[in-house]
């Protein structure tokens, strides 16, 4: 979705995090961004892929970190409408949104991929176990989607961005600056790049963590119909309250990561 939103108009930073051999499309991710979450991360005692015990808003940097956000902001991207993306952006918004707010209209862009595919995903690329990457996937959704209420914002599922990305992105509350880029986004969205593809119907088993995905994957799809749906936040208020006590019994008491700040 981000390298669409750059291909509609919107500036991608200027630092970018290098592409990989599998992703050699890029991330459009900014380098000094990533750098700060993850810093926010470690201060938490956590990492990207093991912070069930991150509790997003708590691990305030305050006024300094807040400024070096604010200079980061500036360098990376000028004074352009961008697009700003990073998976820990899913626990750190509530870090960045006041700095966000100060220079800019902020609308959010939820961008929900099936839980299988990630999954797989990270098992291929990082050799993650199921049962390490399931919950995180669920611990970043059900932040993310609390983290952005109040906030303009759409619920984009990344099955339909590939099969129909111009219907997809009519969803989005977002003004695109280059509408006419279409040949740009199709030949990047190419079939060839999609990796690990589920259906909608599979299923992470009949485990408490899969049925909370199978809950949370039929709720999204409610906000993407509308994001603002009452009985679908509803349910999701109760599915995150679900959650928080099973991460409560799941990670040890006083765990942390041994991770170095960059």
């Amino acid at each position: 979705m981000a390298g669409v939103a750059v291909r509609l108009g919107l500036a991608g930073p200027a630092t970018e995090l290098p592409a990989s051999g599998d992703n050699p499309g890029g991330f459009y991710e900014s380098l000094p961004v990533v750098k700060i979450n993850h810093n926010i991360l470690v201060r938490a005692g956590c990492a990207w892929n093991l912070c069930l015990n991150f509790e997003p808003g708590r691990w305030d940097g305050g006024a300094a970190e807040r400024e070096k956000m604010a200079a980061v902001l500036a360098a990376e991207f000028g004074e352009a409408p961008f697009v700003l993306k990073d998976p820990r952006l899913c626990l750190t918004l509530p870090n960045w949104l006041p700095v966000l707010r100060e220079g800019a209209e902020v609308l959010v862009l939820i961008v929900v991929r099936h839980p299988v595919e990630v999954v797989r995903s990270l098992a291929a690329r990082n050799g993650a176990p199921e049962a390490q990457s399931a919950p995180h996937w669920l611990h970043h959704m059900l932040e993310a989607e609390q983290a952005s209420r109040g906030l303009r914002r759409a619920v984009l599922f990344y099955d339909d961005l590939m099969r129909d990305w111009r219907r997809c992105i009519a969803a989005a509350p977002v003004a695109w600056p280059r509408a006419a880029a279409a040949g740009d986004v199709d030949a990047f969205l190419a079939p060839a790049r999609r990796h690990h593809a589920a259906e909608d119907a599979a299923v992470m088993g009949a485990t408490p963590i899969g049925y909370m995905l199978g809950a949370a994957w039929r709720m999204f799809r409610q906000l993407a119909a509308d994001p603002e749906d009452a009985a679908a936040l509803a349910n999701l208020d109760h599915l995150r309250a679900n959650f928080a006590t099973w991460r409560a019994l799941a990670v040890p008491p006083g765990f942390r990561v041994a991770m170095p700040a960059v």
